[in-house]
């Protein structure tokens, strides 16, 4: 086999007018000769001047540490082109990914009008052979420094998003693995077809009326009982696939099925899914009593959740529930989420029934913009109705806090665990919303923390009550996620193994872990024991529903002086 070279490239996005679109124009060639034990043995670095525009964008020059006047005296691209061919001669191109090889066609076709690289005779994707060789294929792409860390290369030793030593590293990644023969069969000759191989778009069909979606693409039979499954609706395109829903006529079976169809330059390919639908329950009969460790109250036919364990605390509080609103299907009853498909007619009327029951003023609830993070941030009388009736605060705020009366703070879960905080030294309150994310990083914990930064707040007198969220029963996960638990002290309390790679995890236990070690005490900390999958005729589950579904919120308010 001739010679193997590794080029890599840096490139600078930008508009061309006479494209009338963007152009990656190349401004770095960096390259190496390797012999047959990877060991370099040549190197290659050369910037090119740039034509389409005289400026690099600030994302290049972050990346690169490439200036503008580094490539004042530099040669064209043809010019650079000609130097490396050249130098490289007949050997074999090899490069991390097609990436490279995409733009230098593009910038041939730009320059020269022909989409041919003068110097691409035989060529070799080396990231396609590492993933094969440390047997990483999937659906992500294996990158570079990720290649590197993983063979015990410490990728800081070299400069990267610079040519030349991302040469070096991919030639370093080779020298762990590389033989002749198990590399050869990565090695294309750059002919026709290789030219209409590597530059053609992978497209995806969402269209079933189209005549390459075959018939048989798009008919099911029922995975419980293999009767021939009926469609009950029309197919839908979303994103990249087809949704319909689907009925067995002989068990009576729903589920809904999802077809991807992709169109590759070896054909096409078809991924076909189905998961059963989601039962939604109507909401239950209205009945006054206890429910798991809380108490169901009824005010004006409104459901309201309350911790009994708080009632002697000079605080207002509850967990909506499905009771009392006038959202229909999904959204019934008490739907307060604006986002989730229902009326806003219908919500602001929920809230307006849920805030008399309450006894709240609707127009001064305030909510963060929840986005499953430990950021807590303090409210004030002038942030009043933030992130409900005005814009939000901020971009990611999953716990608020406050001392000012009458203002009530809220935060959304439906599955999720509601933190509820009151500090009676300093009349101070917190409310927070940990996702399973939020649970494992530590927002029970950071919430406290901001009370202390912002109040002053012992967390030996603070009290603490865990809402109501999917319970440990119900809550199972695979290993990715329950591993960000198992690396927390104690995980054995709150992680349990099941068959086939599942996981338990008690998030209820893992919140009230952080509690105490947040020094909180045992007898301070109430919990609602009220588990949302299983009492999804009461308050919405995103799991049991599949996420069709409303939204329950948590409330916390210092009532006002009377």
């Amino acid at each position: 086999m001739p010679d193997l070279v590794i080029l890599d490239l840096e490139w600078n996005s930008v508009f061309s007018r006479r494209k009338k679109g963007y152009i990656n124009e190349i401004i770095e060639f960096g390259a190496v000769r390797v012999d047959d034990g990877m060991h370099v043995i040549d190197r290659f670095s050369c910037f090119v001047r740039p034509q389409v525009t005289k400026r690099l964008n600030s994302v290049t020059t972050g990346l690169t540490h490439i200036t503008d006047d580094a490539l004042t005296e530099a040669a064209t691209f043809m010019r650079v082109v000609s130097r490396f061919r050249r130098w490289a001669g007949e050997s074999v191109i090899g490069t991390w990914g097609s990436g490279d090889i995409l733009t230098l066609i593009e910038n041939c076709r730009y320059f020269a009008g022909d989409g041919r690289v003068p110097f691409l005779f035989r060529y070799a994707d080396i990231q396609a052979y590492t993933e094969s060789m440390l047997q990483k294929g999937g659906s992500e792409q294996l990158g570079l420094t990720a290649a590197a860390e993983l063979l015990g290369i410490d990728p800081a030793d070299f400069d990267h998003h610079r040519a030349l030593d991302d040469s070096v590293l991919s030639a370093a990644v080779l020298e762990k693995f590389y033989t002749l023969e198990s590399f050869e069969p990565f090695v294309q000759v750059c002919d026709e077809e290789f030219y209409r191989r590597i530059t053609f778009k992978t497209a995806y069909i969402n269209d079933p009326a189209n005549p390459l979606v075959k018939p048989e693409y798009l008919r099911f039979t029922c995975e419980r009982c293999g009767a021939e499954a009926k469609r009950t609706g029309r197919w839908n395109s979303l994103g990249r696939t087809m949704r319909a829903s689907f009925l067995c006529p002989r068990c009576g079976y729903r589920f809904s099925a999802q077809v991807r169809v992709k169109l590759r330059y070896e054909g096409v390919s078809v991924n076909r899914k189905t998961a059963p639908l989601p039962v939604i329950e109507p909401p239950r009969e209205a009945a006054p009593g206890p429910v798991g460790g809380m108490e169901l109250e009824i005010t004006d036919g409104v459901g309201l959740l309350r911790f009994p364990a708080w009632k002697s605390l000079p605080v207002v509080h509850c967990f909506s529930t499905r009771l009392g609103g006038v959202s229909r299907n999904e959204f019934a009853a008490m739907n307060l989420g604006f986002n989730r498909g229902d009326g806003d007619a219908n919500v602001t009327e929920n809230f307006s029934r849920f805030a008399a029951a309450l006894g709240v003023p609707m127009e001064k609830i305030t909510a963060g913009k929840q986005d499953h993070r430990t950021v807590v941030l303090r409210v004030t009388e002038a942030d009043a109705g933030a992130g409900l009736w005005k814009a939000p605060l901020a971009e990611s705020v999953d716990g608020l806090v406050t001392d000012a009366p009458g203002l009530p703070l809220l935060v959304y879960a439906a599955d999720c665990v509601p933190l509820y905080f009151y500090d009676p030294a300093h009349r101070a309150i917190g409310l927070s919303h940990a996702g399973w994310r939020g649970t494992a990083a530590g927002m029970a914990k950071a919430t406290v923390e901001k009370m202390k930064e912002e109040f002053g707040t012992d967390p030996r007198e603070l009290f603490a009550a865990i809402g109501p969220s999917i319970g440990p029963e119900c809550f199972e996960v695979d290993a990715p996620c329950a591993e960000e638990f198992l690396r927390l002290p104690g995980s054995e309390d709150f992680v349990f193994p099941k068959e086939g790679g599942k996981y338990l995890v008690d998030l209820w236990a893992c919140n009230r872990a952080f509690l105490l070690s947040s020094g909180v005490l045992p007898e301070h900390i109430t919990l609602g024991n009220v588990c949302t999958s299983k009492n999804s005729d009461l308050v919405f589950s995103h799991r049991v529903t599949r996420g069709k579904r409303g939204s329950n919120c948590a409330v916390l308010m210092l009532p006002e002086a009377k």
